[in-house]
């Protein structure tokens, strides 16, 4: 509650973006103007949160004004919004998506880097794959077409439809979140092996074979 967070505003924008169409095809006029105006407020102040230097979108501090440095996924949210600018794509998929010491590799999107140091800890947060946070991510690469955010969506589509047979043929595994280190996805206890939202990382490919 401390930060300007990226990824919720990320999200917020997409949302309110969203209820604006619904609301203008019911004919809710003042619904429609009012939502596409948060949506308009929010995506200014979240275009503020550009750490040009490191190239990507960070949360910043209310207090101090100062950029908060640990990287998320998260991060990619903007595009989500539509807010970052097809520069900007490019700068944050070259410098952090395909950086094989933050988020590249065989296993992504890891939830932290795979430089940080809680990156070793493989539990939760501190290291998982989650399908609720690459299905945004891809959602977000959807909305810019420019060659390398298109091959940016591809590969995650297609990485992650990976994880999720490598699983899914061994053990009938839908899990929770999924090992950025490893194939076997039961190393922690607290990740459920059978959870709804682990779908999510075989959709993204369906999408792109169907052309949905």
């Amino acid at each position: 509650m401390e930060l300007a967070d990226t990824g919720l505003m990320g999200m917020y924008v997409a949302d309110a973006n969203a209820l604006a169409e619904m609301a203008d095809i019911l004919g809710r006029k003042q619904d429609t103007e009012g939502l596409r105006g948060s949506a308009q407020k929010y995506s200014e102040k979240l275009a503020t949160l550009w750490n040009p230097a490191a190239g990507i979108f960070l949360d910043k501090d209310l207090h101090t004004s100062k950029f908060d440095q640990p990287l998320a996924p998260t991060s990619f949210y903007p595009m989500l919004s539509k807010t970052a600018t097809p520069d900007q794509v490019n700068e944050l998929l070259t410098r952090h998506f395909f950086n094989p010491d933050e988020f590249w590799g065989d296993r992504i999107l890891p939830s932290i880097p795979r430089n940080d140091l809680a990156f070793k800890d493989q539990d939760q947060w501190r290291r998982r794959i989650w399908g609720p946070m690459n299905y945004l991510v891809y959602l977000g690469l959807r909305n810019y077409s420019t060659p390398t955010a298109i091959r940016a969506r591809k590969e995650l589509a297609r990485k992650s439809l990976d994880l999720f047979l490598i699983e899914w043929n061994s053990k009938g595994h839908v899990h929770e979140n999924y090992s950025a280190a490893t194939d076997d996805s039961d190393t922690v206890e607290n990740s459920d092996a059978f959870y709804h939202w682990g779908a999510l990382m075989g959709l993204m490919e369906y999408n792109e074979l169907n052309g949905h």
